[in-house]
């Protein structure tokens, strides 16, 4: 049986029921539709691929590179970056102390993916990811 999706607002320092105050908009809160996080961070992600879905990013502080296939995007505040499923890609902070930017997946899926990997063990990452139809490389696979 489908939930009925509702309409809802997040105050600032709010996020939707079940995870941290950065997830705006969850699998859960959008039927599945797509995954906003907003995120504080000081590293990223390394090489992967999604298989099901697209993953798209909006800067709103400091600046980060990106790599896409053998593309490299360096965004600062106001940049948006749409990153295609099935295309190997990393990203790291490139300005000093925290980038803050928009995460965003459609469909939704990255806050319980996140959510899994990090309560994971090392053994436990690799089925974590398979399950959620991501593949991580070592290196640049590109």
């Amino acid at each position: 049986m489908n939930e009925v999706v509702k309409p809802y607002m997040l105050q600032p320092g709010e996020g939707v029921a079940g995870f941290d105050s950065g997830v705006k908009a969850s699998v859960g809160s959008t039927g599945g539709a797509f995954t906003v996080i907003e995120s504080s961070t000081k590293g990223g992600a390394p090489w992967h691929a999604h298989t099901r879905e697209d993953e798209y990013f909006y800067v709103l502080e400091g600046r980060v590179v990106v790599w896409c296939g053998d593309q490299e995007f360096h965004a600062g505040p106001g940049a948006f970056v749409f990153l295609p499923r099935g295309i190997p890609h990393a990203w790291d902070v490139e300005s000093e102390g925290k980038a803050k930017l928009l995460m965003m997946t459609v469909p939704g899926m990255l806050e319980q993916f996140l959510k899994e990997f990090h309560a994971a063990t090392v053994a436990q990452r690799e089925a974590v990811a398979g399950k959620y139809g991501l593949k991580f490389f070592k290196g640049r696979p590109c």
